[in-house]
């Protein structure tokens, strides 16, 4: 039978490891029980796509149809959102969509941590390839020590240097030890609520994560730098991108210019790149990064 060659298309990507998801099913000593645990994850599963943010979109009971703005795949404890074409502000509709599956996992019991890239990706009949996939991977997965425990969905250079530069999308990152990370209290859903730094915590606590993921995440959340903290002269954004406010600008609207956004792996080579072409030095700050 023929087939058409499938068409990459260029995509932001989240994918999030549901940590918990293994004690879940260690637990399940019999056939009953780990149907109940299906069942439960289809459920969960169902919930977090009738809230993803489709242009157009229709939840009956146990099916969402929506616009191919968004397209998901989920792989034993690890959950994958990808698109199947480009619209308007994408990007940053993804950022959205990653807080509510980031909030309704803590809330269901699991220990999460993601990643969020973007890329040339294809969805072949079970397969998902290319680099947008490897890119939130690698956010996911391969992180630099100074943010590796950390329960939070970490932002790829390529991803954050295609977000359109508004305070709408920007509140919903922070910074944290020079790495882009999607804001953990950016926004609220009605039906799950607030989530704070002790609501966070106490969900991680209660999921089983270890002291070392504890001990980074709450250092994490006391310390990130929002957009709020960001515009406050001296933060270490402004000195990072030299951005500064309209207020405060002598010169032409600030844009942050590399190379090739999607040839980064990694946060230390974007801030390398970025002060050999403004001709400064990048200096990093007392963690190890």
């Amino acid at each position: 039978m023929w087939n058409k060659t499938p068409r990459p298309v260029l995509s932001p990507v989240l994918v999030v490891d549901a940590l918990g998801m293994s004690s879940k099913i260690d637990l399940c000593r019999d056939p009953v029980s780990l149907a109940n645990l299906a069942t439960e994850l289809d459920r969960q599963y169902h919930g977090f796509k009738s809230k993803v943010p489709h242009r157009f979109v229709v939840v009956g009971r146990k099916h969402v149809f929506g616009t191919r703005d968004f397209s998901s795949l989920r792989l034993n404890d690890m959950f994958i959102l990808y698109t199947g074409r480009m619209v308007k502000d994408l990007p940053g509709r993804y950022l959205v969509a990653s807080s509510i599956l980031y909030h309704q996992l803590l809330q269901s019991g699991y220990i999460v941590r993601g990643g969020l890239g973007y890329g040339p990706v294809v969805r072949h009949r079970d397969l998902l390839l290319g680099r947008g996939f490897l890119d939130a991977y690698r956010m996911a997965e391969k992180r630099s020590k100074a943010v590796r425990d950390v329960c939070g969905i970490l932002v790829s250079p390529s991803l954050y240097l295609f977000i359109s530069w508004s305070e709408h999308w920007c509140r919903l990152l922070c910074f944290y030890e020079d790495h882009c990370f999607l804001h953990p209290m950016g926004i609220s859903d009605s039906e799950m609520g607030e989530f704070d730094e002790d609501r966070i915590l106490r969900c991680l606590h209660e999921a089983g994560a270890d002291k070392d993921k504890l001990k980074a995440t709450e250092r994490f959340l006391e310390r990130l730098e929002d957009y709020d903290k960001a515009m406050v002269e001296g933060s270490r954004t402004r000195e990072l991108t030299g951005w500064k406010p309209k207020e405060e600008r002598e010169g032409p609207r600030f844009a942050m210019v590399v190379e090739d956004p999607m040839h980064y792996d990694d946060w230390v080579s974007v801030w390398n790149d970025f002060a050999r072409v403004n001709d400064r030095n990048y200096v990093t700050q007392d963690s190890e990064l």
